[in-house]
């Protein structure tokens, strides 16, 4: 690293944003483990109710014991056993449902698969907890074709705004037909909570580079430092340089302690099991091909990206404005903003163009796992490639913007 680096790597290190900013991205990741953690709850086989900590490891043995390939046979005979348990009139009150004992003796254990069968088994867009019923392991035995059938009626009647084109219908087909069968199972509950706050720990990391960043060009314009730098020997080009690999370091490093922190620790405590299960078990019409690590690696790119795209916008409206608090405020539109947006019922190019916004790309397993995509040049291109593309551009065009602006700054 060259001298001129450090150099602004000191500069907006030794601010005191730079320590109440990594404070607060390790305190929001804190919060987002000790919310999911204090949430969890299950109750033994003897009716005691576990909470926090003390629920984990029996949720983790009792997944465990599902895992492996989810199979026909295994569905049919997680429906058999749903079966047999209903048809014990010990085990029912005098609605005909369960009792809370039975429930815990027998079904606990099968949540996992139960759910997934229920999801497949429902109506379009519907949770039908009673559906698996008035199944029979027959039945069970087209769970697969069931999802496909699922996903091509929310296709046709529920995808908003409006239906897909048949180009369209047909593209996110062929996506859900390229996911490898039978899924497989394991114990996602760790991974599942990651992907639960993840948005809010990169939403709050992009806020903090902003802060960051905002100073780089404007203060300079600011104390009247512009007109040394300018003048000086490397002021026009080595300089401006590492202004920029400074906010670029900065910003990864952020990311790195921000998101490292909260993966870990919460994997940490809830078990770093399934990773390489498919990614249907967390999200089960996901039109990806994906295991519950691909799918994290994928939402960490896109989350980073959007972050990033903060960090170079941030960069260059620095290098346009007098002072950093009117880059800052602009930033904050930018990210907030389009959160109190609905997606519109009547025009996907509106939902498309705030999908692309910062604010909106944080959320980046919604981006991976939605039924959205982007047609260019008569391509089909799934949102979250699209989104990847689409930031790596931006970040690659507004530096070079940035690094005019202020080498072409006309001191006053």
């Amino acid at each position: 690293m060259d001298i001129l680096t450090r150099f602004e790597l000191r500069k907006i290190m030794r601010r005191k944003s730079f320590f109440i900013g990594i404070t607060l991205v390790i305190v929001v990741a804190l919060l987002g483990v000790w919310a999911l953690v204090s949430g969890a709850y299950i109750t033994d086989k003897d009716g005691n109710d576990l909470k926090g900590l003390e629920a984990i490891p029996l949720r983790k043995e009792y997944n465990r014991q599902l895992a492996g390939p989810l199979t026909i046979e295994k569905i049919a005979a997680a429906v058999k056993d749903h079966q047999k348990v209903m048809h014990d009139p010990k085990n029912l009150n005098e609605k005909g449902e369960l009792t809370n004992e039975a429930y815990v003796t027998y079904k606990e254990q099968s949540y996992q698969i139960d759910t997934l069968i229920r999801f497949a088994f429902s109506h379009s867009r519907e949770y039908d907890h009673y559906i698996i019923d008035s199944m029979t392991p027959n039945t069970a035995k087209i769970f697969y074709q069931e999802r496909l059938d699922k996903v091509k009626e929310y296709i046709d009647r529920d995808y908003t705004p409006g239906n897909a084109s048949a180009k369209e219908t047909a593209f996110f087909m062929r996506m859900n037909k390229s996911i490898p069968v039978p899924f497989q199972m394991d114990y996602v509950t760790g991974w599942e909570n990651v992907f639960e706050n993840l948005q809010f720990v990169l939403l709050i990391s992009a806020f903090v580079i902003a802060i960051w960043l905002a100073p780089v060009f404007a203060s300079e314009y600011q104390s009247g430092a512009d007109a040394i730098i300018l003048s000086s020997r490397y002021g026009r080009n080595k300089v401006i340089a590492a202004k920029l690999k400074a906010g670029l370091i900065v910003s990864l490093g952020l990311l790195a302690v921000g998101l490292g922190t909260y993966t870990l620790l919460m994997l940490g405590i809830f078990g770093f099991d399934g990773g390489s299960a498919s990614v249907q078990m967390i999200k089960l019409f996901a039109p990806v091909p994906f295991t519950v690590f691909q799918t994290y690696l994928w939402a960490i790119l896109i989350g980073s990206l959007a972050c990033l795209i903060v960090g170079a916008v941030t960069l260059w409206l620095s290098s346009r404005m007098s002072t950093p608090f009117p880059v800052i405020i602009v930033i904050v539109i930018l990210l907030i903003g389009p959160l109190f947006f609905p997606a519109s019922k009547s025009s996907r190019l509106y939902n498309h163009m705030m999908n692309l916004l910062p604010g909106k790309m944080v959320d980046s397993i919604t981006r991976v796992t939605e039924y959205e995509v982007y047609s260019v040049f008569a391509q089909q291109i799934p949102s979250y490639k699209f989104a990847t593309g689409f930031a790596v551009i931006v970040i690659a065009l507004l530096l070079p913007f940035t690094y005019r602006a202020f080498k072409n700054h006309q001191v006053i």
